[in-house]
């Protein structure tokens, strides 16, 4: 097989997709176009073909939102987090101070502490994985930073206002 065979035949092929391949196999393409009388044929129907396709006319104006649901459901998840942190503290302190009364401030505090060990910490340990699971490193922190202050310092924190 001569070259002029080969670049017949390789002409055939890349013809359909001419504006897609490089510039000098494109300009070997139009070159052997002008002298073959076949692929000159080829290319003007494939060049009608693409001029009768209809084009999409995409407004500029038109904005895209991907994944919409799922920035949602994360969105919801990250709120479901904080309300599930934000009622086991709202409970905690109301049954601290449900019979708090002046000569019982250190068994205020004792039962205080003992309910966090007891709900605080296993639910913070759980809403961590959760948040490992699911979201990133950022959250994973944010969450991790909050319960240890809860943890560390609320008691500490309660005591001065006690």
């Amino acid at each position: 097989m001569d070259a002029n065979t080969k670049i017949h035949l390789l002409s055939k092929e890349l013809i359909p997709v001419i504006n897609d391949i490089d510039n000098k196999p494109k300009q070997i393409i139009l070159d052997h176009i002008i002298d073959c009388e076949d692929c000159r044929n080829l290319y003007n129907h494939s060049v009608e073909f693409d001029e009768n396709m209809p084009k999409n006319n995409y407004s500029n104006d038109v904005e895209l939102k991907p994944l919409k649901k799922l920035v949602q459901f994360n969105t919801g998840l990250k709120l479901l987090l904080i309300a599930v942190r934000a009622i086991i503290l709202f409970y905690i302190l109301y049954s601290s101070f449900k019979y708090y009364n002046v000569e019982s401030v250190i068994r205020t505090l004792d039962y205080f502490w003992s309910v966090i060990f007891l709900f605080y910490i296993p639910a913070a340990v759980f809403l961590l994985v959760f948040t490992i699971t699911f979201f990133n490193k950022k959250w994973i922190w944010m969450s991790l930073i909050v319960d240890l202050f809860i943890i560390v310092f609320l008691g500490n924190i309660l005591q001065l206002f006690l």
